[in-house]
């Protein structure tokens, strides 16, 4: 049996009759424009409209066989969702009040629950995404993940069947120490990771060689290249000339050497005087080191970019006081560098981020790998602190953010 629209499209002519303007069209070209409506696809697959809203959008009750039939027939009737009755029901749907009934996972594989939120970026990821899950009427449920007592394909599956049980289908995987936990299908849910950490993992203490992962699941992530060059070029906007970075070989490697790149791009700018080599470093629990020492001599920078607030003591150890004799600026500010000038990388962005895309993806039913999975880079902003000052004109920044 032909479709509605295939038969319709047989008897109306191909161009619609001419009527005069103000005026209603004729009935065939009245059906012509006729938007397909749910109830229209509801009567022709012989279901209730529901059925045929939840099909549409991939819902895991619907039958695939149903679902299937079901697309089918609106694509051949030329159906096409309105984008203005969406917005409406989204905007209606954020502006009463929520039950708070829905769950999303957030996955936390370290050895000691506690141990993870020692960290205060991890926590401000976490704080970012519980907030954005209970502004859109979900809960944030932390699930801890071991492998102390069970294989990893045992506990991937017993973590599977309670996120099926309590019905959680969307979860976040927040710079997982197990990279096993990234190779898992997870088919029934929605997964977003935070952090590029998960795509490389540097291997040996220098980070010369690392291990790279494919990227399968949406990312939401620092955008460390913008952050390193906007905290660059407000150190030069403030007279500083000789420009250092102390930093992790381990943890460029994890990010795919996106700050070096960026401290490069900035150095190759300048006159080869003024261009100083990173100095890398890995143990700074361990005391200050003598290659600090000699960098600082024969390298003499006028400001240090660094993401260790040890490097603080470490100059004032070597009777330097900071800003009056070298400045300080910390890629990566967070509540023990509060006072410091630097990059307040945003967190709580990332971390709501994270929840943004799961959201979106839920509403569209898009389980399991994404056919395309995409990455959310969140730029920091410029904070201005006691660890720095003013020591002579800086060029013309107005250009900046045309760069």
């Amino acid at each position: 049996m032909l479709p509605a629209q295939t038969i319709l499209a047989k008897l109306i002519p191909d161009k619609p009759c001419a009527w005069e303007k103000n005026t209603p069209p004729c009935n065939c070209c009245a059906v012509k424009l006729q938007r397909i409506s749910l109830d229209h696809i509801a009567k022709l697959a012989g279901v209730h409209k529901a059925t045929v809203s939840r099909a549409l959008r991939n819902h895991p009750t619907i039958p695939k066989s149903t679902r299937d039939r079901i697309q089918e027939i609106a694509r051949q009737e030329g159906y096409r969702p309105n984008p203005l009755v969406a917005m409406y029901q989204a905007q209606a749907r954020a502006s009463r009040p929520t039950s708070m009934q829905a769950a999303m996972g957030w996955l936390n594989d370290y050895p000691h629950v506690a141990s993870w939120h020692e960290f205060p970026w991890l926590r401000g990821y976490l704080a970012g995404a519980r907030q954005r899950c209970a502004d859109m009427g979900y809960r944030l449920e932390e699930i801890s993940l071991s492998t102390a007592n069970s294989s990893f394909e045992d506990e991937v599956s017993r973590v599977s069947k309670f996120l099926k049980v309590q019905g959680i289908y969307g979860i976040i995987l927040p710079l997982m120490l197990n990279h096993q936990y990234l190779l898992a299908e997870w088919e029934h849910c929605v997964v977003s990771l935070i952090g590029s950490g998960h795509l490389r993992q540097p291997t040996g203490l220098n980070g010369l060689h690392a291990q790279f992962y494919p990227q399968r699941f949406p990312i939401a992530d620092r955008d460390l290249f913008f952050n390193m060059r906007l905290a660059y070029q407000n150190l030069l906007q403030l007279g500083y000339r000789r420009i250092g970075l102390v930093y992790s070989r381990y943890i460029d490697a994890e990010a795919n050497g996106q700050a070096q790149g960026a401290y490069l791009s900035e150095q190759a700018a300048l006159p080869e005087d003024q261009r100083i080599p990173i100095l890398f470093l890995e143990r700074f629990k361990e005391g200050r080191p003598q290659a600090f020492d000699t960098w600082l001599e024969q390298e003499k920078p006028e400001a240090i970019l660094c993401i260790n607030p040890v490097i603080r003591e470490w100059v004032e150890q070597l009777g330097l006081s900071v800003p009056k004799d070298i400045g300080l600026a910390n890629l990566n500010l967070v509540a023990d560098v509060s006072e410091w000038s630097g990059i307040n990388e945003k967190h709580d962005e990332i971390g709501a981020s994270a929840v943004d895309h799961l959201i979106g993806a839920l509403s569209r039913n898009e389980l399991g790998l994404p056919r395309q999975p995409r990455k959310i880079l969140i730029p920091g902003e410029w904070v201005s602190g006691s660890t720095l000052r003013a020591i002579g004109d800086g060029p013309d920044m107005s250009e900046l953010g045309r760069r």
